[in-house]
């Protein structure tokens, strides 16, 4: 490696503390020769300095609308330490080596001086990749390339990873998915995190290889994450669903994943699939990477390492209780920011035209106030109740107070539900979040009706001191009859008359054609009659009324994804196809292995 290192920076147009270059080449082998350079922090913030306490008790540069609050003093983060094109800077080089199959044969580190010769923005890159004249055009080719190469190997490897070009839809090293304020900015994105990945799992590597003490970053999955390969699924999916559900997305593969946090020891990387993994491209921006920075800096400075592993550990423990304080702090910012946003379009009679997510506010502070709602609301809930989120419907349920206006509500919501008594066990769970409420408990007898099992079932649940029953509910499938007994068990807690749910079950003697239908849960079976005129001579036999057949389409025009929903009673079942023919099908057939097992 020369002593003087070329690189460019690609980031923000609005960054200014620019702490990480790049420079990429083939090797003779076809391998490829990885660079990245990283300002010397450490030089100028050595451990227990002044600056290094400021660092410390900041933890990292926090970002906003309109602005940041750096990590270290400006005349640092954006003037001297940042990598300015045409300016001489000390940096801690990562030197990498791949070989064809992009694995690593090498990883050498190196303080040396650099120069940028290019300030780019994430947006600049489509232009230099579609402009051959451009002075950076070769090299972001290059770049290009072999990030794009680097990222389907990690996909291949199992990492949660999924990229959007289109609606400009990026993960996280943990997975999380977030969506770019730029959509032009997403190859270029693409393109500093591969490299940022590679640098921080090749100091880790190295960390390990070495016994350096570093401040390793770990990720966990939850108890209840599904297997990976579901996981992953999920991610994919959002290349064919609309873009007003990407945020459901979003919120669904935060539940499922852990905190990632920062420790001395390895635990691995869940999102990304590595057993090792840290930190170590951004100094400027954050702790973590400043120590790690004086530790691998003073180890291949050949002097003692600044910090024992206990001190490692007490670090780590630092900064990710302060990541916590620091996310509830904005947590609570955002949500009393986002309720004086509802009460603004309360007052602005703007409720008709809210969002989803902004008549779940609405909601929230109407109910805060403890006033019967306004009509404009109320008019506005009755227009979108077929679609209504259910947990705005939990919110009134649960939590509206008395008033003539929300108790005419609620007993809409309880009508609806009778539709599909499957959104009464939503309310039931929404309702775990609120203090002295637990899931119901189900006594669930089997009869036989017609040769067909049925099934009574009935809900109890105790709020407090006081035990709540419901009414004895009837159908064909134990699911079902739970689901209604779920239903009437809501009326019987708000004290209002329970909706019609019972589905009559004729007690009429078997037909003395038998009919044979085909129960296998696998679509691609050749079945000698179709599921949708075998669900439909199934019932007319069993005097049992037809099912109903409703579709949602998703994706985009040329590559439709259709969904079938069979509703048969209060019992449902879908089916998923690029044609509305074929998803029908599936769905008959769904039903009747509902049918058939009870399930």
């Amino acid at each position: 490696m020369p002593d003087m290192l070329r690189g460019i920076t690609i980031d923000d147009v609005t960054t200014r503390d620019m702490d990480d270059a790049i420079w990429v080449e083939v090797t003779e082998n076809g391998g490829w020769h990885v660079v990245v350079m990283i300002a010397d922090v450490a030089k100028v913030v050595p451990k227990n300095s002044e600056l290094d306490r400021f660092a410390m008790s900041r933890v990292e540069t926090r970002y906003y609308a309109n602005g940041n609050s750096p990590m270290l003093p400006r005349r640092l983060a954006d003037g001297k330490l940042s990598l300015w094109p045409g300016e001489e800077k000390y940096v801690l080089a990562v030197d990498i080596i791949l070989n064809r199959d992009l694995s690593i044969l090498e990883t050498g580190l190196l303080r040396t001086i650099m120069t940028s010769e290019a300030r780019l923005a994430f947006s600049d890159v489509p232009r230099i990749l579609s402009d051959r004249e451009h002075p950076q055009h070769a090299l972001i080719k290059l770049i290009s390339q072999l990030t794009s190469g680097l990222l389907m190997q990690r996909r291949s490897h199992g990492a949660l990873a999924f990229y959007d070009l289109g609606r400009g839809l990026v993960t996280s090293e943990e997975g999380s998915v977030r969506q770019l304020r730029c959509r032009g900015d997403t190859i270029g994105y693409v393109i500093i995190q591969e490299l940022m990945i590679l640098a921080n799992m090749a100091i880790a590597e190295y960390a390990v290889r070495n016994d350096i003490p570093i401040l390793f970053r770990n990720h966990t999955a939850r108890s209840a994450t599904p297997e990976r390969e579901n996981l992953l699924k999920l991610l994919e999916s959002m290349a064919f669903i609309p873009e007003v559900n990407i945020a459901a997305v979003r919120h669904t593969t935060y539940m499922m994943l852990n905190r990632a946090e920062y420790g001395p020891v390895i635990m691995g990387h869940f999102g990304l699939n590595l057993g090792a993994y840290t930190h170590f491209t951004s100094p400027i921006r954050r702790y973590a990477d400043l120590v790690n920075h004086q530790q691998i800096r003073a180890y291949i400075r050949k002097e003692p390492l600044p910090h024992s592993k206990e001190e490692i550990q007490a670090i780590a423990s630092h900064i990710n209780m302060r990541h916590i304080e620091n996310d509830r702090a904005k947590s609570e910012y955002m949500k009393e920011k986002a309720y004086k946003e509802a009460e603004l379009a309360i007052r602005g009679n703007r409720i008709e035209d809210a969002n989803d997510t902004d008549f779940e506010r609405i909601t929230k502070v109407l109910i805060r106030e403890g006033k019967d709602c306004p009509e404009a609301y109320f008019d506005a809930f009755l227009k979108r109740l077929a679609k209504l989120p259910v947990i705005c419907a939990g919110l009134v349920l649960l939590q509206a107070p008395d008033g003539e206006k929300w108790t005419e509500l609620k007993i809409a919501l309880l009508e609806d539900i009778a539709t599909a008594p499957q959104k009464a066990v939503s309310v039931f769970d929404i309702a775990q979040h609120i203090s002295g409420w637990q899931m119901p408990v189900y006594e669930v007898t089997e009869t036989t009706r017609s040769n067909l099992p049925a099934f009574t079932a009935i809900s109890a649940i105790r709020i407090g001191d006081r035990e709540y029953r419901s009414a004895a509910y009837e159908d064909l499938t134990k699911k079902g009859a739970m689901q209604q007994a779920s239903a009437g068990l809501l009326a019987t807690i708000l004290g209002l008359p329970a909706p019609n749910l019972k589905i009559r079950i004729e007690d009429s003697p078997a037909s003395q054609e038998e009919i044979t239908i085909n129960a296998s849960k696998d679509p691609t079976i050749n079945t000698s009659k179709d599921p949708i005129f075998a669900l439909q001579e199934y019932c007319q036999a069993k005097k049992l009324p037809l099912p109903a057949y409703s579709f949602e389409m998703e994706g985009a025009t040329n590559r439709p994804i259709f969904t079938c929903t069979c509703t048969f009673g209060s019992s449902t079942s879908t089916g998923q196809a690029g044609k509305k023919q074929r998803a029908k099908r599936l769905a008959a057939r769904a039903m009747i292995y509902t049918l058939v097992t009870g399930s």
